[in-house]
C-alpha cells in the first residue's frame, strides 16, 4: 500500500474536500508532510498526515483491491504462501502439524490467514505514522462491520474478535507458524458409532429408509438399543448427544448423496449436474432449440395461462407465446413466429422437447416433418435434458413474473407468505366474493396485455443483458457470429403448412377433415380415388383445403366444403368432371371387354380344365384291391328293394292334397288379417288416447298403457308424436287467426 498520495488522489474521499485545490489548501493549514513528486509537478502528502477517517478509508480500498481476486480455499493458499516467504522462524515440527490438520481446523487456519494478511494491509497507513492501536481497532470495527472485502465464507468461519485475540493470532504465527491458528487442535478421535461399524450401518439404512427420523435423536437411540438387544449384539450405544454429533457430521459429509435416495425432485433441483455442454457439436445458430411450456404463476382476467418457449442454446434468444394450455395449436403458433424471426433450423440442427402429448400429436409431428426439421424428445420428468430452456423459466419467473401484481405464488410456501399480508378476517371475506369481485383479479392483466409485457421484457431487457455462461447478451452473440438466417419466403405458404392437419384418403369423390368433408371436380375423376392426399386447411377460409398427392408436391388441388356447392359455389363444374368421368369410365370398360374378347377370358377356365384333361388321358390309375365294409346299418339296408318307378296318385288323391293346400293358405290369410286389424285398433286407440291427454289428463290405466305402448312400439311412437306436433300447430295457429 502506498504512504504517500497526490491531491488529486485525495480530492473527494472521505473526510477530503470535493476538489485538488480544497486538499492544497487543507494541507497547508494543518501542516501535512509533503515532498516534491518524483516524476510531474506538485507535491504529496504522507498519510500519517492525513484525518482518520481518510486513512481507514484507504485501509479498507488497498484490503478490497487485494482481495477482488481472492477466494476461499485458493485465498488461503494464497495468503499462507505469502506469510510463509517471510523470513519467519518456524520449527521443522510446525510445517508437519500444518499436514496433519483436520478438514476443519485446515479452513479455520486459511480464514485466520487471510484475516492477518488483510490487517497487515489495513495497518500499513496507521504504522506509518505510529498509530497501530489505532489502525488495529478500526480493523476490528471494519471486520465486526463486514465492510472488508473479504470471502463471505471467512465471515462464516470466523465470528467477531477482540484487540487480544488479534494481538495473539499475531503472535502465535510469528513463534510457531499457521498450524498454531487453529488453536489447540487435536486430531479428532474415532466416535463411538465409528468405532462399530454395524451399528454406523444400521443408523444410515435407517435414516435413508425413513428420512423423518433424521433429526429425531432420542427415536434413533431408541430404536439402535431395541434392535440391539432384540438380535444380542451387544452395540454399545453412545449417549443421544454424541449421536446426534456423528448424525450431523455424516448428513453433511453425504448431503448430496442422501438427497438423491429420499428427495429425487430436490435432488434435480439443487445437485444435478446442468451440462452446458450438452450439445458439443452445436456451432452455430438455430443448431439446436429447445421447446417448453410451463404455468404462469399469475392470474390473468380469465383464470391461469400458460407459457410455450423456444430458445436458440447457441445465443439464448428466446420466442414465447402466452396461450390459455399448452395445446398443439400453441405450438404451432409459437413455430410460426419463431420461423418467420429466426428462420429455419439449420441442416442437422435440433428441435429438443419433451414428450407430452402436446409436443408429439401428429399436427406437431407431421409439420416437423414437412418442414424437415429433426425432433429429439427429452425422457418424462427430466428437466435436465432441457437445461436451457429451464433455466430460462427460473429468470423469467425471478425476473418478471413474481412482481406483477396477481402474483400467485411459485409453490404453496410462496402462497402462505402472500396470504400472510392479509388478516384471517379479510381472507374470509376474500373468498365470499364473487371471482370478479376479488382483489387478485381486479389486478390482473388480459392474457395480451401480459403476451405484450413479456415481449417488451425480452427484447429491452433480456436479449441486452451480459448472459453469465455466454460472456456477452444473447444480441451481441448473435452479431458475433455472424450468421445468415435461411429465411422463410412465403408468410402465406407458411400459414398453409402450420394448417396441415394430417392425411386422408379420396372416398367417393371427397374427404373427410377436420369433420368436414371437401371435393374438387379432380377428385372425382377415378385415377384420384382411393389415394392418400395430405390436407391444409386455409387458415383464412375454413371452406377451403389444399390437397396434394401424398409424397407429391408437382400436383395440388384445391377442395372445397361440400355444403357450400349451390350456396354461392356453382355446381357446375362437379356435374362436368362427374360425367366426364363417367364417360372415361365407360370408355376403359369397352377396351377391357374387347380385350377379353380377344383373349377369350370367357373360356378359359374350360380351356384350362380340357387341357389338363387331355394331358391326363395317357395315364393309367394305379389299380388295388378293396377292402369288405362290415357295417350292420349297410347290411340290413342292403335287401330293401328299390322301386322301379316312383309312386303315383290317382285324380281323386291329388284333388283332396290341393283343397288341404289351399284351406292352409285361407287360414294363413284371415289370421294376418286379424292382426293387422288388432294392431290397427291398438294404434288408433294410442292416438286417441295422446290427443285426449293435450286437453285432460288420463286415468292412471289409461296412462300406464299408452306409456307401455309408446315404449314397445318405437316406430308407432315416432307417427305419433310427429301427428301430436301437427295438432298443436294447427291449433296454435287458430287461435292467431
Amino acid at each position: 500500500m502506498s504512504t504517500w498520495y497526490t491531491a488529486q488522489a485525495l480530492a473527494g474521499l472521505v473526510g477530503m474536500p470535493a476538489y485538488p485545490d480544497g486538499v492544497r489548501k487543507k494541507a497547508e493549514r494543518e501542516e501535512w508532510q509533503s515532498r516534491k513528486r518524483e516524476k510531474g509537478k506538485g507535491a504529496e502528502y504522507h498519510t500519517g498526515s492525513l484525518p482518520i477517517e481518510t486513512r481507514r478509508y484507504l485501509a479498507e480500498q488497498a484490503v478490497a483491491a487485494q482481495g477482488h481476486a481472492v477466494t476461499d480455499h485458493a485465498a488461503g493458499g494464497k495468503a499462507m504462501a505469502k506469510l510463509l516467504a517471510r523470513e519467519v522462524p518456524v520449527k521443522p515440527e510446525a510445517g508437519r502439524k500444518l499436514l496433519t490438520l483436520g478438514e476443519g481446523a485446515r479452513q479455520k487456519v486459511d480464514a485466520r490467514l487471510l484475516i492477518l494478511q488483510a490487517a497487515d494491509i489495513f495497518l500499513a497507513p496507521y504504522h506509518a505514522c505510529q498509530q497501530g492501536e489505532v489502525g488495529r481497532r478500526a480493523f476490528i470495527e471494519a471486520y465486526r462491520a463486514r465492510t472488508l472485502a473479504l470471502p463471505v465464507s471467512v465471515y462464516e468461519r470466523q465470528k467477531p474478535f477482540s484487540l487480544i485475540t488479534l494481538r495473539r493470532w499475531q503472535s502465535a504465527l510469528a513463534d510457531e507458524g499457521p498450524a498454531a491458528l487453529a488453536g489447540n487442535y487435536q486430531r479428532e478421535r474415532p466416535s463411538t458409532v465409528e468405532q462399530s461399524p454395524d451399528l454406523a450401518q444400521f443408523l444410515t439404512a435407517l435414516v435413508t429408509t425413513k428420512p423423518h427420523l433424521a433429526n429425531k435423536w432420542g427415536a434413533l437411540h431408541e430404536l439402535a438399543s431395541q434392535y440391539s438387544d432384540m438380535n444380542q449384539l451387544g452395540w454399545q450405544i453412545p449417549s443421544q448427544s454424541s449421536l446426534r454429533r456423528w448424525m450431523v457430521k455424516w448428513l453433511a459429509e453425504n448431503k448430496v448423496a442422501f438427497t438423491y435416495t429420499t428427495n429425487p425432485d430436490a435432488y434435480n433441483n439443487k445437485y444435478r449436474s446442468a451440462i452446458e455442454e450438452m450439445y458439443p457439436w452445436m456451432a452455430q445458430p438455430n443448431d439446436v432449440w429447445e421447446f417448453d411450456s410451463t404455468p404462469v404463476d399469475a392470474m390473468l382476467v380469465d383464470g391461469r395461462h400458460s407459457i410455450i418457449a423456444v430458445i436458440d442454446v447457441y445465443t439464448r434468444r428466446v420466442r414465447l407465446l402466452v396461450a390459455k394450455s399448452s395445446s398443439s395449436e400453441g405450438i404451432c403458433l409459437l413455430l410460426r413466429k419463431t420461423l418467420l424471426a429466426w428462420g429455419t433450423l439449420n441442416d442437422n440442427g435440433v428441435m429438443r422437447t419433451d414428450n407430452g402429448s402436446d409436443y408429439v400429436s401428429q399436427r406437431v409431428m407431421s409439420i416437423c416433418t414437412l418442414l424437415g426439421m429433426n425432433v429429439s424428445r427429452s425422457n418424462a420428468y427430466s428437466g435436465w435434458e432441457k437445461p436451457h430452456i429451464e433455466r430460462f423459466f427460473r429468470t423469467l419467473s425471478h425476473g418478471l413474473i413474481e412482481l406483477l401484481p396477481s402474483y400467485i405464488g411459485h409453490c404453496v410456501a410462496d402462497r402462505q407468505v402472500i396470504e400472510a399480508r392479509k388478516s384471517f378476517a379479510q381472507r374470509l371475506e376474500e373468498k365470499r366474493k364473487p371471482d370478479a369481485q376479488k382483489e387478485i383479479y381486479e389486478l390482473a392483466m388480459t392474457a395480451a396485455e401480459l403476451q405484450t409485457l413479456l415481449d417488451n421484457w425480452l427484447d429491452a431487457r433480456y436479449h441486452n443483458r451480459k448472459h453469465s455462461a455466454l460472456g456477452v447478451s444473447p444480441n451481441e452473440k448473435y452479431q458475433l457470429a455472424r450468421y445468415q438466417r435461411r429465411a422463410i419466403p412465403d408468410e402465406a405458404a407458411l400459414d398453409l403448412l402450420l394448417n396441415h392437419i394430417g392425411e386422408a384418403t379420396v372416398s367417393k369423390g371427397f374427404i373427410k377433415a377436420g369433420g368436414l368433408k371437401y371435393s374438387a371436380p379432380e377428385l372425382l375423376e377415378h385415377n384420384w380415388k382411393s389415394q392418400r392426399v395430405s390436407v391444409f386447411l386455409d387458415p383464412s377460409d375454413v371452406g377451403r383445403a389444399i390437397l396434394y398427392r401424398t409424397g407429391d408436391w408437382n400436383e395440388r388441388i384445391e377442395a372445397i366444403n361440400i355444403d357450400l356447392l349451390g350456396n354461392g359455389i356453382s355446381p357446375d363444374a362437379f356435374r362436368a368432371a362427374k360425367k366426364a368421368d363417367a364417360k372415361a369410365l365407360a370408355s376403359f370398360r369397352r377396351e377391357m371387354r374387347n380385350l377379353a374378347k380377344t383373349f377369350g377370358i370367357d373360356q378359359l377356365h374350360q380351356d384350362v380344365v380340357r387341357h389338363f384333361v387331355d394331358q391326363g388321358k395317357g395315364i393309367e390309375a394305379f389299380s388295388s384291391r378293396d377292402l369288405t365294409l362290415d357295417n350292420p346299418a349297410l347290411a340290413a339296408l342292403t335287401g330293401v328293394s328299390t322301386p322301379a318307378e316312383p309312386a303315383r296318385f290317382n285324380a281323386a288323391e291329388l284333388a283332396a292334397i290341393e283343397a288341404r293346400r289351399e284351406a292352409k293358405a285361407q287360414r294363413a290369410q284371415v289370421t294376418a288379417g286379424q292382426e293387422s286389424r288388432a294392431l290397427k285398433t291398438e294404434y288408433e286407440q294410442a292416438i286417441y288416447l295422446a290427443e285426449r291427454e293435450l286437453d285432460t289428463p288420463l286415468t292412471e290405466r289409461e296412462k300406464e298403457w299408452l306409456t307401455r305402448y309408446l315404449y314397445s312400439h318405437k316406430l308407432m311412437a315416432k307417427r305419433i308424436n310427429r301427428h301430436l306436433d301437427e295438432v298443436r300447430a294447427t291449433r296454435r295457429t287458430q287461435a292467431k287467426g
